[in-house]
């Protein structure tokens, strides 16, 4: 996760994102460890939510704050386009379907199959 907590700063990011295909955002949480650390900068660019496939890493923004997550896929149970994501500490559980709205862009960082494979202990132990 990032620290912007309101929406207005979510459009700002969207639009710097969207103009200068790049943004850099700061890790505050353990989500995602050891693939994204805590304090570390990443850098995330602009992507088309259609182009995106499991394991990338994206930015959205999901309970009032950006954060980054693997993208999971596209939310078939709902009307509504929307998408699902996980991340590495819970990874036997989906996060809330997010609306497709909401997606920011595509972190800059090569998921290896070390990373991969972490992840699968997870989701099966």
């Amino acid at each position: 996760m990032t620290n912007v907590t309101n929406y207005k700063q979510f459009l700002e990011i969207k639009h710097e994102i969207e103009e200068k295909n790049l943004y850099f955002i700061k890790i505050v949480s353990d989500s995602m460890m050891p693939l994204l650390r805590v304090n570390n900068i990443y850098t995330v660019s602009a992507a088309d939510l259609s182009s995106i496939k499991r394991f990338d890493v994206i930015l959205f923004w999901y309970r009032g704050e950006p954060t980054a997550h693997f993208y999971w896929g596209p939310n078939l149970l709902s009307k509504e386009k929307s998408f699902i994501t996980k991340s590495l500490k819970e990874a036997s559980q989906c996060d809330e379907p997010t609306d497709n709205l909401l997606f920011l862009g595509l972190v800059n960082i090569k998921v290896s199959l070390f990373h991969k494979f972490i992840f699968l202990l997870r989701y099966f132990f």
